[in-house]
């Protein structure tokens, strides 16, 4: 689904403010007339016209709005960066540990995805507290929330590994999970993360 930029959230907060409840039907009807540009910032919806189609409106739950709300706060961009230069290493740590034992290895894996996904978070409006609150270690909802927010698909294969690792990363059973039969690619899931925007970096 579209993203809005920042810049779009708050011209459409603003319009929503300016209009009240009825603010999609009432965007609808300037689209159709062309008359959005009488109003305040009104090239900036003609774009997301143009961008996502008026369709777009009609996909916009109570929960999506409330997570592109967040996006016209300013979030925490330095512990963002913090975040992401710590996924780094222990993006880092799990190709070296790789060698020496797997289950360790993914436990680096699960910290560099979680913090990756939490840099992200705060470089879209979140704040520290707020990811601390909602998100908490579950890399499964953290990966949903990511993907509403715009974040593209990072690949099957770090999909999959998502999906394997998730659950067991917030119960605490990695080990269980290795020892339960579970295994990867590991060097083809490196390269799979190198490849794609995890860890991912802030606007």
């Amino acid at each position: 689904m579209f993203m809005p930029d920042r810049l779009t959230v708050r011209a459409l907060l603003a319009f929503r403010a300016a209009h009240g409840r009825c603010w999609k039907a009432k965007l609808l009807f300037l689209w159709s007339t062309g008359r959005e540009v009488e109003e305040a910032d009104g090239d900036c919806p003609r774009q997301r016209r143009n961008q996502a189609g008026p369709a777009w409106l009609s996909q916009l739950s109570p929960y999506r709005w409330r997570a592109i709300g967040r996006l016209a706060e300013p979030g925490d961009r330095q512990t963002a960066l913090r975040f992401l230069d710590r996924a780094r290493e222990f993006h880092e740590g799990a190709r070296l540990g790789a060698a020496v034992a797997l289950a360790p290895a993914l436990h680096l894996l699960a910290i560099s995805s979680e913090l990756g996904l939490e840099a992200y978070f705060m470089s879209r409006g979140w704040s520290h507290d707020e990811v601390a609150r909602d998100i908490r270690h579950d890399l499964l909802v953290a990966f949903d929330e990511a993907r509403r927010l715009g974040l593209p698909s990072p690949g099957r294969v770090l999909v999959d590994l998502l999906a394997s690792l998730g659950p067991a990363y917030a119960a605490h059973r990695i080990d269980a999970l290795v020892v339960d039969g579970y295994v990867c690619d590991f060097a083809a899931t490196l390269r799979a993360m190198a490849r794609s925007s995890m860890p991912w970096r802030p606007d």
